[in-house]
């Protein structure tokens, strides 16, 4: 008896507990022609061709935006999924300025910065080509034809990339006051050209 009071005291302690969310706040994929690959710590090769980034918020409202370094060093690459990203706190302010609606379509490099890849869900603005609204998500689409070297002022088109690309994309809760970001969400790729 003792047993089965146990079990059933069990059953409904769990089915009282929320449920876990085992979707990530956002997915991202890469397109390029009719290939469509999501970005998830692999490498991906590519044709010197324009390519599509495409991120698709699963909890929009809640995670508006993900910062990306893009780098031909794999300093934030290697790092370990259980390593802190260095300057976390900081990260918000270690973000370049950006054309609303990517009218350069571009990435920019560099090995310490970041892009912000965001919407204002209550303005008309955002940092894609375009957003779709559907099924309870946002899908934002940002095309890639050149790649802006930040420190060297220089504009690469992708037809005469020669190097690899590492990429990483990150999620955080941003507090207001004196920081505490907390990583949410991180993942990785390699663009081989």
């Amino acid at each position: 008896m003792r047993i089965l009071y146990i079990l059933i005291l069990t059953v409904l302690i769990r089915f009282s507990l929320p449920a876990q969310d085992t979707q990530p706040p956002v997915e991202i994929y890469l397109k390029q022609g009719n290939d469509s690959i999501r970005l998830n710590n692999n490498t991906v090769k590519l044709k010197k061709e324009p390519f599509t980034l495409i991120i698709v918020y699963n909890q929009p409202g809640k995670y508006n935006g993900v910062y990306v370094n893009t780098s031909f060093t794999r300093d934030y690459y290697k790092m370990d999924p259980s390593e802190t990203i260095k300057d976390l706190n900081y990260l918000p302010q270690k973000v370049y300025s950006e054309h609303k609606f990517n009218p350069k379509k571009e990435l920019k490099v560099n090995p310490e910065f970041f892009q912000y890849f965001g919407y204002n869900p209550d303005a008309n603005w955002n940092k894609f080509d375009r957003l779709i609204k559907k099924n309870g998500k946002v899908i934002a689409y940002r095309k890639v034809k050149n790649f802006y070297l930040v420190d060297e002022k220089e504009n690469i088109p992708i037809e005469k990339m020669r190097f690899s690309i590492y990429m990483i994309f990150e999620v955080i809760n941003q507090k207001t006051g004196h920081f505490f970001n907390k990583e949410v969400y991180r993942t990785k790729a390699k663009l081989k050209f």
